[in-house]
């Protein structure tokens, strides 16, 4: 079969009714499974692919062409690179057990450890860190976190966050999955973790089951009145970075996605930037259980993927992206630049260029107090139509001399 014949093949098995009609609502079946074609029969793409073109080569016209491209797009990147995760468990299927509260920051805020159980037999547990601000009443903006510990963000910072009127969750991602990058003694046990274990018939690799597990948390947090459920960030660096990128992308509650950071191959470029971007060395590092099996194939044959990594900032809109990067950060912060420009065309397309963000800074791979004060600054201009104290630097391209790296266009 020619590869065009595949694709067109492939595009047709997106879930149906029984009437054949296509399913509405995509975002509620992102991680459907859908069969795509293996590398070796994929078409070569040199530059960024077109995100207003489907796979079958129908072209994008109006924004109900945008929700279905949009979906399979998101379908597209699981299947290749993240895998597929269960439905997150309802509120009334968690349950909660508070550890520990304290009032901290001289009565402003209360500081709450929590444990969530669920899953088949109560088996996956997750801890929360919870800030909540008691200087005024709720319903408050969330910002949720996810990190190796539920405490580790600096009380100056967390402090900053109250006073705006946010509540700070932090949900420990290695409660379901150990970091086998920095657990060796897990590594060689390959210690698939406890969300893994009670769910087996997933493909999902490490990042999938991390993200997962800020669908849990918005799910439990869901049920509390002090949430506002329609102001939800979801943020990370790292490794947390590329966790809340692909939260943002399966999660459509959130509505400002800001990881930090996030790594040379989900906030950076596959086919544009320095070494760090290859996929034949991330997928032959001590890194590679982040990703679905399926990634590896394309390593040294980039070009062959039928999306890159602006598919990932483009498929959150109209919902708001922001990501905050180091400049003297090793990890193809070049390419997250280019997958930006790219992506913001989208984003002008629906008339929302300013949900689009991109913020640097002196320094390297870290995520300090410059950084969340910046994040804090576009959530509430984008939550709280606040000005932005300086807007030009939230709309950074400090690499103007490279190319755009693509020659399509938006839809007239």
């Amino acid at each position: 079969m020619h590869s065009r014949q595949m694709i067109l093949t492939v595009f047709f098995l997106v879930p149906t009714f029984a009437n054949g009609q296509l399913i509405p609502n995509a975002d509620q079946f992102e991680d459907q499974r859908i069969t795509f074609p293996l590398a070796d029969e994929l078409p070569e793409v040199k530059e960024l692919p077109d995100p207003f073109v489907f796979l079958d080569g129908t072209a994008v016209r109006t924004q109900e062409d945008w929700a279905r491209r949009r979906s399979e797009m998101k379908a597209m990147i699981l299947h290749y690179q993240f895998g597929h995760a269960p439905g997150a468990p309802a509120a009334a299927a968690i349950d909660a057990e508070v550890l520990s509260e304290t009032d901290v920051f001289e009565g402003k805020a209360v500081k709450r450890a929590v444990r969530l159980r669920f899953g088949p037999d109560k088996a996956v547990t997750l801890s929360l860190g919870i800030h909540v601000p008691k200087w005024r009443r709720g319903p408050f903006a969330v910002i949720v976190h996810n990190s190796p510990e539920t405490f580790e963000i600096d009380d100056e910072i967390v402090t900053d966050l109250v006073n705006r009127g946010y509540i700070l969750v932090s949900y420990r991602r290695t409660d379901l999955h150990p970091d086998w990058g920095k657990d060796p003694e897990a590594m060689k046990r390959r210690d698939r973790g406890a969300a893994r274990r009670a769910y087996p018939d997933y493909d999902w690799g490490c990042l999938r089951v991390w993200a997962w597990g800020g669908s849990v948390t918005l799910n439990w947090l869901s049920s509390l009145p002090e949430v506002d459920m329609e102001k939800i960030v979801c943020t990370g660096h790292s490794r947390g970075g590329q966790t809340a990128a692909l939260m943002g992308m399966t999660d459509h509650r959130v509505a400002v996605v800001a990881p930090n950071a996030g790594g040379s191959i989900t906030t950076g470029c596959h086919r544009v930037g320095n070494g760090s971007r290859l996929i034949k060395n991330k997928m032959a590092s001590s890194n590679a259980y982040w990703f679905h099996p399926n990634l590896a194939s394309f390593g040294d044959q980039e070009t062959k993927l039928p999306f890159d990594l602006h598919f990932i900032k483009a498929s959150i809109a109209p919902r708001a992206w922001f990501n905050a990067n180091g400049l003297g950060d090793k990890l193809n912060v070049q390419g997250s630049m280019v997958t930006w420009r790219a992506a913001r065309v989208v984003y002008q397309w629906l008339g929302v260029q300013e949900k689009c963000g991109q913020w640097y800074r002196e320094g390297g791979h870290d995520q300090g107090e410059q950084d969340w004060r910046a994040l804090a600054d576009f959530a509430d201009f984008i939550l709280f139509d606040k000005p932005l104290p300086d807007p030009k630097t939230f709309y950074q391209e400090p690499w103007p001399e490279i190319p755009m790296h693509y020659s399509w266009k938006a839809p007239n």
